[in-house]
């Protein structure tokens, strides 16, 4: 059903796979931050949101929404960089807030579509 399928469904939904992404290969990180022969896992998904945020936007005046730039994100670095658990920690930190506000803003979506649809409060 379309109403299921807005484009703020799909961009949550979208997001919530990526922090999941992100969580994952923060998770190698840490795990291996002992290993000398690992490379580090890039952790900064970011573009791939905002590539669909980007073609999801319709902006009708340039001076509408600023398009801010980006972080350049890097591949992976070079081979044997010590990979530095606190700033792995941090960054964990914050992708389980970011997980945690896109489901939270998902489970509100879903409630508000489940009141509209059944009449209850």
């Amino acid at each position: 059903m379309k109403i299921f399928e807005t484009s703020k469904v799909q961009l949550l939904k979208k997001s919530l796979d990526v922090y999941t992404r992100q969580h994952e290969a923060i998770a190698e990180n840490i795990a291996h931050a002992n290993d000398d022969n690992f490379t580090r896992v890039k952790t900064d998904f970011g573009n791939v949101l905002k590539k669909d945020l980007d073609q999801s936007l319709k902006v009708t005046d340039p001076r509408h929404i600023a398009d801010s730039p980006t972080p350049e994100t890097h591949g992976r670095p070079h081979l044997h960089e010590k990979i530095d658990v606190s700033r792995e920690m941090g960054e964990l930190a914050a992708n389980q807030i970011r997980f945690d506000f896109a489901a939270r803003l998902l489970n509100r979506t879903y409630r508000d579509l489940n009141m509209s649809i059944t009449g209850r409060q």
